[in-house]
């Protein structure tokens, strides 16, 4: 549904985001492993089930001298792991 409010107001030229003023939200440090870190994970976990992820097309290679598509390229070279595959394991 916001979607389509989105693209109405594209198509009618207007700015849906009008009078909202950008703003770099305030963070945190955690450090790896300790208790506050613990439990903003597992509440990120529970959360998992209502978030998307997103992967950009990444286009052919033809210019980095390979065939296939960006994403088949190996990340590293030891596992020759290619990007898509690093990918979905990182986020399952």
């Amino acid at each position: 549904k916001k979607a389509k409010v989105l693209l109405a107001s594209s198509k009618a030229g207007t700015n849906p985001f009008a009078g909202y003023t950008p703003e770099v939200p305030v963070g945190m440090n955690l450090n790896f492993g300790d208790d506050k870190f613990l439990d903003y994970e597992g509440k990120g976990i529970k959360e998992l089930k209502g978030a998307a992820f997103v992967l950009v097309a990444g286009g052919l290679g033809e210019r980095l001298g390979y065939g296939g598509i960006k994403v088949a390229l190996p990340l590293e070279i030891t596992t020759m792991t290619c990007y898509l595959q690093f990918y979905c394991q990182n986020i399952l």
